[in-house]
C-alpha cells in the first residue's frame, strides 16, 4: 500500500511538471486574448453609458419630461444601478483588463482609447454622484467595501489617465484597430477629443479652481481640439431592428411600434425652438416630429373630453414665463410641462416626438401622420441617429465661456456666432450623413443659408443687447442648449455650473423642493457596500459646483 502511494504521489508530481509546460485552449492566457474584440466590447459599454446617462438628465433641464412632482421623488436609488453597473462592472473592468495586454503588445492606440473612455467614465460619475469609489475599486475579492474618493481627486486622477492616453496616440502602434466604431483608429482625432475632455474638465471646475484659466489658455494655444464636425464624437447606429437591435434608443421607443410615440418632449425646449427669439429656429423640424398639427380640430381628437383625458393640462392658462404656453405651444408641437405628474391618458398618436435629427426619425414636412412601422405611419430614417456625445458646437460654446468669464483668448461672440453655426451645418447635413431623402425640397421647411444667417443674427443682436456678464453668458448657455439636443449630460453640467439657461420653467404642481445638484447613490452600491452612506436630500453639492443654494431650480 505505502509503494502504490508513493507511486501515485510521484505520478502527481510528473502530471504538475507536464501541465505547467501545456496551454490550457479552455483557459486562454492573457497574452493571446484578442485586444480587438475588448475594444469593441468597451466601446458598446461606453455607447450604452452614454445614453443612459444623456436620459437620465435631459428631464432635469427641461429637454424631455420629468415627472415628479418633486425632484425628491422624480427618480429612485433603482434609477441609476444600470448605469453604475455599466461603468464599474463593464468600462472600468474591461479597461483595466485591457490596458496592460495592449501596452504589452505595443497596440498603443488600442491602450490610449481605453484610457480615454475610463476617464470620460470617471469624470462623469462624479458629475453625477460627487465622492465615488475609484482608489479602492475594482479589486475584486481584495476589497468588496471601496470608499469613496473625494471628486477633486478622481478628477486630478482622470486628467492623467488624458495625459498617459495622449502620450500613447503619439506613439507608433504595432498593430491599428480593427474595429474602433468612433474614429476608424485614428490616433489624430482620438487626440483631439482627449485634449477637449481636458477643456471640458477645466471649464468645469473653474469655479474652485484659478489654475485653469492658464491650463486653458495652453490648449486654445495649441488648438488641438474637436474644432469641426469631421472631428465630431459620436455613436452611430443602423436601421438593423433584430438580433441585436441596433437602432437609436429614442426611434426603437417611439416609432417601434404602431403604438405611438413613448416619450414626451419638454414644451419649454420646444417653445424655445418655435417662438422664444421671435423667429422659429430653423432646427425645428429636424428636431421635432409632430404626429398632428391642430389639437383642436383633428378628427383623430373626436371630442372636447377626449381631448382634456388626452392631454390634461391643455387648457391651463397659465403662462411661463410671459408668452409661453404650458402643455402645447402651438402648432401641434404637444409635449408635457417640467413635473407633470397628472398621468397618462391615450395621447400616443398625438404629442410630439424625436425628429430626424439625432435620433433617425422622420423629418416634419407637415405629414400629419403617427409614427409606426406600417407603411400609412411615419417611419423616417428607420433609426439610424447618432449620441452626440461632443460635437464642434460644443467646443466653441465652452471656449466662448472661457473667454467671456476667465480672459481666455478669443471673442465670446465670434465664439458663440461659430458654436451655433457649428450646429446648423451638422443638423442641415445629417440627412446626407446618413443617406436619407428628406421627404421635401420646400425651402420653407429646411434650412436654408439664408435662414441660418438671419437667426446668426439675431443671436448677434441679443448677446450685444445683454446688459450684464450674467446675461451674455446666458445667451451662450442658451445656444449650448438648443445645439446640444440629444446630449442632457452637458446641458445637466452647465446648468448647475452658470445657473443658465435662466427662467427654466418651474415643475407644474410647485413646491418642486430642492433641484438635483447631485444623484442619490444606487440602491446596487448602497446595498451592498457597508462604506457606502446614502444621501438623504437632493441639494449634496458636486466639489466644483460652490454655488449657492437654490441658485437654480
Amino acid at each position: 500500500m505505502l509503494a502504490a502511494v508513493a507511486s501515485l504521489a510521484s505520478c502527481k508530481k510528473l502530471n504538475d511538471k507536464l501541465d505547467a509546460g501545456l496551454t490550457n485552449p479552455n483557459l486562454a492566457s492573457p497574452d493571446a486574448a484578442d485586444v480587438d474584440l475588448y475594444l469593441g466590447n468597451l466601446e458598446i459599454d461606453f455607447k450604452n453609458f452614454y445614453q443612459d446617462c444623456s436620459d437620465l438628465t435631459d428631464a432635469l433641464v427641461r429637454q424631455e419630461i420629468m415627472y415628479g412632482p418633486t425632484y425628491f421623488n422624480a427618480y429612485s436609488a433603482q434609477s441609476y444601478d444600470d448605469t453604475w453597473n455599466k461603468a464599474y462592472t463593464s468600462i472600468f473592468k474591461t479597461a483595466n483588463t485591457m490596458i496592460p495586454i495592449a501596452t504589452a503588445k505595443g497596440q498603443t492606440v488600442h491602450s490610449g482609447i481605453a484610457k480615454t473612455l475610463k476617464a470620460y467614465t470617471m469624470i462623469t460619475l462624479v458629475d453625477l454622484f460627487g465622492d465615488v469609489p475609484y482608489s479602492e475599486a475594482n479589486q475584486g475579492v481584495a476589497n468588496t467595501n471601496p470608499k469613496v474618493d473625494k471628486g477633486r481627486a478622481v478628477y486630478d486622477s482622470a486628467l492623467a489617465i488624458l495625459d498617459a492616453a495622449i502620450a500613447d496616440f503619439g506613439k507608433t502602434p504595432s498593430a491599428s484597430p480593427a474595429n474602433d466604431l468612433f474614429y476608424g483608429g485614428s490616433r489624430a482625432k482620438w487626440t483631439s477629443f482627449a485634449k477637449t475632455l481636458k477643456l471640458k474638465a477645466y471649464v468645469q471646475t473653474r469655479l474652485v479652481d484659478p489654475s485653469v484659466t492658464g491650463k486653458i489658455s495652453a490648449l486654445l494655444t495649441e488648438n488641438d481640439l474637436i474644432n469641426t464636425s469631421s472631428q465630431d464624437f459620436v455613436f452611430s447606429f443602423s436601421t438593423k431592428n433584430q438580433a441585436p437591435d441596433s437602432r437609436h434608443p429614442h426611434y426603437v421607443g417611439n416609432y417601434g411600434t404602431d403604438n405611438g410615440a413613448g416619450d414626451y418632449i419638454g414644451t419649454q425646449f420646444m417653445w424655445a425652438l418655435y417662438q422664444e427669439k421671435g423667429i422659429q429656429d430653423p432646427r425645428l423640424r429636424y428636431y421635432i416630429y409632430r404626429q398632428i398639427l391642430d389639437v383642436f380640430n383633428d378628427s383623430r381628437v373626436p371630442d372636447q373630453t377626449t381631448r382634456q383625458f388626452a392631454i390634461p393640462c391643455l387648457y391651463r392658462a397659465s403662462p411661463y414665463p410671459a408668452g409661453a404656453c404650458y402643455c402645447i405651444v402651438g402648432s401641434g408641437y404637444l409635449g408635457r410641462d417640467h413635473g407633470n405628474n397628472e398621468g397618462i391618458g391615450p395621447d400616443n398618436g398625438l404629442r410630439s416626438t424625436w425628429g430626424l435629427y439625432p435620433a433617425g426619425g422622420e423629418f416634419d414636412a407637415d405629414q400629419n401622420k403617427a409614427v409606426g412601422q406600417s407603411s400609412s405611419r411615419a417611419v423616417g430614417a428607420k433609426g439610424a441617429g447618432i449620441a452626440p456625445i461632443w460635437l464642434s458646437s460644443y467646443t466653441y460654446f465652452l471656449k466662448a465661456e472661457a473667454a467671456l468669464m476667465l480672459g481666455t483668448t478669443g471673442d465670446p461672440l465670434t465664439l458663440t456666432q461659430s458654436g451655433v453655426n457649428e450646429s446648423f451645418n451638422k443638423v442641415k447635413g445629417f440627412a446626407t450623413t446618413i443617406g436619407y431623402s428628406l421627404p421635401t425640397s420646400d425651402t420653407n421647411k429646411l434650412i436654408t443659408t439664408y435662414k441660418q444667417q438671419n437667426y446668426v443674427n439675431r443671436v448677434t443682436t441679443l448677446y450685444n443687447a445683454a446688459a450684464t456678464q450674467s446675461d451674455k453668458l446666458n445667451v451662450i448657455m442658451r445656444e449650448y442648449w438648443l445645439a446640444a439636443w440629444g446630449n442632457g449630460l452637458e446641458c445637466y453640467n452647465n446648468y448647475r455650473r452658470t445657473g443658465k439657461v435662466a427662467n427654466m420653467q418651474r415643475a407644474l404642481l410647485g413646491n418642486e423642493g430642492d433641484f438635483i445638484r447631485s444623484f442619490f447613490y444606487p440602491s446596487v452600491y448602497v446595498n451592498f457596500n457597508k462604506n457606502a452612506v446614502q444621501k438623504t436630500v437632493t441639494s449634496v453639492q458636486v466639489f466644483w459646483d460652490n454655488n449657492p443654494a437654490g441658485f437654480i431650480h
